[in-house]
């Protein structure tokens, strides 16, 4: 039994400082297509550890709670046997009243300090203190390994009276934009059954679904609780790799 134990760590908060650390290493497996890298998550080769890098804005760290989740989520999902590790450092404000896709990319390009590199398979999370182009979108994926979430959009939509819980919403939306890093619906992790919508594309039809498209809006209110992947969604996660 012993040989076969699978070590998890379900979190690690890690401040790295500029002063102490190499330069980056970028590798060629990051920056890719939406979806290219479903596979590689979801198994245990070539990559038998995830990394998983969060660059929030001053305000906007994740909580502890939300994290767990995240990581239970992709425990239940993923084959990574050497572990699953989380690290979270603040970056400076962005001084913006609204964030294009351009701008996420050069943040990105700019802060980023973990990289796909041998077993190992890193996800950057970039966590904003501003609205996307779009007031409504709660978050967006973009590349291969990587996803934003607009932390004042989630703050105005949860937390207050008659509102969902702010660990609820933030915890929904890293699982859904997860889940388009995972090749859902059909953009990396093929359909074993055709159930993607078509008015909103690499989206479940199914409304009761984490990867229904209202999962990433602010119409997120419309789930009494935290949605999970339904079977289908499931079903082409495992013909992909996953467990």
């Amino acid at each position: 039994m012993a040989g076969k134990k699978v070590v998890l760590f379900s979190l690690l908060f890690c401040l790295l400082f500029s002063a102490c650390k190499k330069d980056p290493v970028v590798g060629s497996h990051d920056y890719k297509t939406l979806g290219t890298s479903a596979h590689d998550l979801l198994s245990a080769n070539p990559y038998s550890v995830l990394q998983i890098e969060i660059n929030y804005m001053p305000g906007y760290a994740v909580d502890a709670a939300s994290i767990n989740n995240l990581v239970n989520f992709l425990q239940i999902l993923l084959n990574k046997p050497s572990g699953i590790l989380v690290f979270q450092k603040q970056i400076e404000a962005s001084g913006k009243a609204t964030i294009s896709i351009s701008d996420i990319v050069n943040l990105e390009r700019q802060k980023r300090t973990l990289f796909t590199l041998d077993n190992i398979i890193a996800i950057h999370i970039l966590v904003t203190d501003d609205y996307y182009t779009d007031p409504l979108i709660l978050g967006t994926s973009y590349w291969n390994t990587s996803f934003c979430i607009f932390g004042q959009v989630i703050k105005n939509n949860s937390g207050g009276v008659g509102q969902v819980s702010t660990t609820r919403l933030t915890t929904t939306i890293l699982e859904h934009e997860f889940g388009h890093l995972l090749g859902l619906v059909n953009q990396g992790s093929p359909m074993q059954v055709d159930h993607i919508d078509p008015a909103n594309g690499a989206h479940c039809i199914n409304k009761n679904c984490l990867m229904y498209y209202a999962a990433e809006t602010s119409t997120m209110g419309m789930f009494s609780a935290i949605p999970t992947l339904d079977a289908n969604c499931m079903n082409d996660l495992k013909a992909n790799g996953g467990k």
